[in-house]
């Protein structure tokens, strides 16, 4: 699992220093970096909280978030605290692994993050360590890069054999066709 997240790390360093060279995507230099730090940002403060103080939570994304945005989290983030609350759940030490520039322009981005954070509850004292990888969508409004949305991307594995294992071959079973 860890070889699959390092992986992933570096297919999306690669693909954003790929992105970054080519300029396959518009955006200067400056923009792309000020819309990765600011998904680097959000990465870290999204996966900060302890559920006992959603308050503090609402406030640090809030100015990280467009106006539009900043009403669905408030709203969600209500429902969520509110139904894990007995479970005295806190998420930290955040890690971001990766950031690429998938799209930009003048006043929007997409942006690929990938991050991992401790997560620890009343059914889990010791942390566990949770991998999450998405898309996160940008506007630019007066200047400033805000989340405009965000959206979990589906994790992929992927499995090596060892050279000379011979591949296996489908076979009937019960029910098939023989």
């Amino acid at each position: 699992m860890a070889a699959a997240a390092g992986v992933l790390g570096i297919v999306l360093a690669a693909v954003g220093g790929a992105l970054l060279l080519t300029g396959s995507a518009s955006g200067s230099t400056d923009e792309r970096k000020q819309v990765l730090a600011r998904a680097s940002d959000f990465a870290v403060a999204y996966n900060t909280y302890d559920v006992a103080d959603l308050a503090d939570y609402q406030k640090r994304l809030g100015d990280l978030l467009s106006p539009k945005y900043k009403a669905q989290f408030v709203k969600v983030t209500d429902a969520i605290f509110t139904a894990i609350k007995d479970k005295k759940q806190t998420s930290g030490d955040a890690k971001v692994l990766a950031t690429a520039v998938d799209s930009i322009d003048k006043d929007s981005s997409d942006v690929l993050v990938a991050v991992d954070a401790s997560i620890s509850n009343t059914d889990n004292k010791a942390a566990v360590q949770r991998h999450f990888r998405w898309v996160v969508s940008f506007e630019k409004i007066k200047g400033e890069w805000l989340v405009a949305n965000f959206e979990s991307v589906a994790p992929v594995t992927a499995e090596t054999s060892t050279p000379g294992t011979p591949t296996p071959t489908p076979t009937a079973t019960d029910g098939g066709a023989k």
